[in-house]
């Protein structure tokens, strides 16, 4: 007997989430059955259509609302075919303490900046004397407290929110937003503050596409300028230079319209 259709049922079984290219429609992506149960319909980004074949990483949209950090393997096939086979590898980039996306998970975003309208950048005071007086478990659940409160006030911005380093936090998101936006996340990360004894001086910045900048580095630079810095141990602008090692201290933007 023959199998006219093998080709087809082998790829909708596949057990990892795929979407192929058939050569005769380039650019008419076909899910299989793992990509449809998992993920939302136009949760791939509009450029992975023109990646090179190879590893790439990016973040997709799930049915849930969640925004997974997945890894993409782009290869072309003999009859001109492209298949791209999904990895969700979100576990392996949340920090330990918070279970958010750490500031790795935010440097392998960098590549794929498209559809981050907003930035924004948040300090808390340092808590090292907390953790000698008080120890490392109530600063922690502080910790977990602001991130769930970050990520509850994300989830309707369909909005991402890092941990990139001790004392801060980068919500990255799609539409724009306003310091008024993210007051009530940042009157209760205070209360989590105080309730440890310290003042809760929450420093914040907000950086906008393509107002201030084109890339990830860009806004991360301005947001975390206009947040400014608290008396810490971390030199100024870190992790704004890992994103851009290379970038002078203020980059010409000649594309955009000020």
């Amino acid at each position: 007997m023959t199998h006219f259709h093998l080709e087809d049922d082998l790829f909708h079984l596949l057990p990892l989430p795929a979407l192929r290219w058939p050569a005769h429609a380039p650019t008419l992506a076909q899910p299989n059955h793992a990509f449809s149960r998992t993920f939302h319909a136009s949760a791939l980004p509009e450029p992975a259509r023109s990646w090179p074949d190879g590893v790439h990483q990016t973040r997709l949209l799930t049915l849930t609302g969640a925004r997974r950090v997945c890894r993409l393997n782009l290869s072309s096939l003999p009859n001109g075919d492209r298949i791209l086979l999904i990895e969700d590898v979100h576990q392996y980039h949340l920090d330990p303490v918070t279970h958010l996306p750490d500031r790795t998970a935010l440097l392998l975003d960098a590549a794929q900046t498209h559809g981050v309208t907003t930035l924004a950048a948040l300090r808390l005071p340092p808590l090292h004397d907390q953790r000698r007086h008080l120890g490392n478990a109530p600063v922690d659940q502080a910790l977990r407290l602001i991130a769930r409160d970050l990520w509850d006030a994300a989830r309707p911005w369909q909005a991402s929110v890092y941990r990139t380093g001790t004392h801060e936090f980068t919500l990255l998101s799609p539409r724009p937003l306003t310091a008024e936006h993210l007051a009530p996340a940042l009157r209760r990360a205070a209360q989590h503050l105080g309730a440890l004894g310290r003042h809760p001086d929450v420093r914040t910045g907000l950086a906008d596409a393509p107002h201030d900048g084109t890339t990830l580095a860009d806004l991360l630079r301005a947001a975390q300028e206009r947040a400014g810095h608290h008396a810490a141990r971390r030199t100024p602008g870190g992790l704004a230079r890992l994103l851009h090692p290379a970038a002078p201290s203020h980059p010409p933007h000649s594309v955009l319209a000020l």
